[in-house]
């Protein structure tokens, strides 16, 4: 007998759909298909040619580590400006990872690989929104505008690990927070990798701690949809261990100072980009503003919100509002609930929709409204609908519909996207109109061990392109490295404010490459002390006339292949 029921259990009941067939069914709806769309423009979003300026050191440090046997650099070797200051260096595992693929498969395999770490995190972060609501379409409209909101930050780069790791962070929590189950065991061996990743893992951190914290307070407050306060205590004591194992690094418990250092610096604030506040007359950011306002608009209207979707929000946006490379965590933070407050909206305005249609045809047939009876002839429930209506179409035809969508979406995606990304090369004129590889030709074709000052951004690409010469940059992006007081030093040369010329001289400096146009290139150009000794439409290189002849730099060169390219359409993209 007992084998009869488990035999009833196991097998769906007739006219019932199997799991699998209900999924398939949903996903060839509308709703589905706006899902899957969705996906793939998150995949056209985050695919992109390698565009960040701090790639190339990455690589040529990942390539000496592979060199030295996995040994750190305890200083860099790039800069002539501070080679005594120590090199915390948080992301060697990540730098030796690109190091390798580069090896295997150029510039292409690492925008591959680094393109689908962050759609796996977009992925994650879907898993975790069907936690919160089951609408199609909200969760779909929710990717559209997320991807749109963090369009600055996306690319093959190094902070998408840590967007992808705070989506699973948080997935994995907000799992267990609803279901129990074992999901926390995960956490300690994902922070001993993202530790050693990236030093972004400390905000993983803040998250787990602040939902523990504030679910303990909310169930207190009565907020909606408490966790168990015995879970809150298990997730507090995880942050604990999640700590103690992203210790287990080369930096050992230093890699908390250097996170905390890279926070609190007051020149990274003011000098760098990225670090600094979203301006909202830049139309890259204006669709943040919108996510961010229309998110706040739905909490105010609903007045329904978790108390780990509120610091989750709040903490997000707070960063977000304070530095624009910030964008990501928020929309890792607060899409799942964006789409959740859009389908409790929604359910509410098809709720006030019925409910006007109900009382009109209680006034047509004039019974009350209120009447039990009246209502259940007015407004019967709603029966399951048949697996087939007439006139549908059948389920073989919407399947296969379904998949000529998706390869029809995955086909552009490949074909307008992903191959002209993997194609890229370093030589490449996509690049030598970003990067000053011409220039960088023309150095290595001289004399080497000179001491060059350069322009911030382009800092990483010298590194990589002028290994093996000997000549080492003023400046490159990893900042904190580079100091506080240094970033000071350079902003005050390239302003050209009272003793610039002074500083250069302090630090020995031979040789001046920056930007063609930009302000410190015309006061190079008018100033008498200084002569051009090269020039292409991206960069020009100056030194000082009375050491000219000394320094014995070859000729101004003919351009051929990308830098005749780069010369005959003039398309240099000058940059701070």
């Amino acid at each position: 007998m007992a084998a009869v029921e488990v035999s009833r259990r196991a097998r769906p009941q007739t006219g019932q759909r199997s799991p699998w067939r209900e999924r398939l069914d949903g996903l060839a709806s509308p709703s589905g298909m706006l899902l899957i769309a969705a996906l793939v423009v998150a995949a056209f979003a985050v695919t992109t040619t390698e565009r960040d300026p701090d790639f190339w050191w990455h690589l040529r440090t990942g390539q000496l580590l592979l060199a030295n046997h996995l040994q750190l650099l305890g200083t860099d070797p790039y800069t002539y400006s501070v080679p005594g200051h120590a090199w915390t260096m948080h992301e060697w595992l990540f730098e030796v990872c690109i190091a390798e693929l580069y090896s295997v498969g150029g510039i292409g395999a690492i925008v591959l690989v680094l393109s689908a770490l962050t759609w796996l995190g977009i992925l994650a972060m879907v898993g975790r929104t069907r936690l919160l609501t089951r609408s199609r379409v909200a969760i779909g409209l929710g990717i559209l505008v997320a991807v749109i909101a963090a369009d600055p930050i996306w690319g093959p780069r190094d902070q998408m690990i840590d967007f992808t790791f705070a989506c699973v962070v948080l997935l994995l929590v907000e799992r267990y927070l609803t279901g129990g189950g074992r999901w926390l065991w995960i956490l300690p061996p994902l922070f001993l990798l993202w530790s050693n990743l990236h030093g972004g893992f400390v905000i993983g951190l803040v998250f787990i701690a602040a939902i523990a914290a504030a679910e303990a307070l909310g169930a207190r407050l009565g907020l909606p949809e408490p966790a168990p306060l015995r879970r809150s205590g298990w997730l507090a004591l995880t942050t604990l261990g999640c700590g103690l194992m992203s210790m287990v690094n080369p930096n050992g418990p230093g890699i908390l100072i250097y996170a905390w250092a890279t926070v609190a610096s007051p020149a990274q604030q003011a000098l760098i980009l990225e670090w600094q506040s979203p301006n909202f007359q830049m139309e890259e950011v204006r669709a943040f503003a919108v996510m961010l306002v229309s998110l706040a608009g739905f909490i105010v209207v609903n007045r329904r919100l978790r108390a780990r979707d509120l610091v989750l929000v709040a903490g997000t946006a707070a960063l977000a509002l304070e530095s624009v490379r910030n964008i990501a965590l928020f929309v890792a933070a607060a899409t799942p609930v964006w789409s959740e407050q859009l389908a409790i909206l929604t359910s509410r305005l098809r709720e006030q929709r019925d409910g006007r249609r109900h009382r009109a045809l209680a006034a047509a047939t004039g019974e009350p409204a209120d009447d039990p009876e009246a209502t259940s002839r007015a407004a019967p429930p709603p029966a399951p609908p048949p697996p087939l209506r007439r006139g549908a179409p059948p389920f073989s035809f919407r399947v296969a519909v379904l998949g000529i969508v998706t390869v029809a979406l995955l086909g552009g995606y490949i074909g307008l996207r992903l191959a002209p990304s993997l194609a890229a090369a370093p030589g490449d004129l996509s690049y030598a109109r970003t990067y000053p590889v011409c220039a960088s030709q023309w150095l290595r074709s001289g004399p080497h061990g000179l001491r060059i000052f350069n322009q911030y951004g382009e800092g990483g690409y010298l590194a990589w392109s002028l290994a093996g010469t000997g000549d080492r940059i003023f400046v490159f992006g990893d900042a904190a490295l580079m100091g506080d007081s240094l970033l000071y030093t350079y902003a005050q040369v390239i302003g050209a404010e009272p003793g610039w010329q002074g500083e250069l001289e302090r630090y020995g400096t031979q040789v001046v490459l920056f930007d063609t146009g930009t302000p410190f290139d015309q006061v190079l150009r008018s100033s008498p002390r200084w002569v051009r000794v090269y020039h292409d439409p991206l960069s020009d290189a100056f030194v000082l006339r009375d050491q000219e002849a000394a320094l014995r730099l070859p000729p101004q060169p003919r351009p051929t292949g990308t830098c005749s390219l780069l010369a005959a359409q003039g398309l240099g993209t000058a940059s701070s």
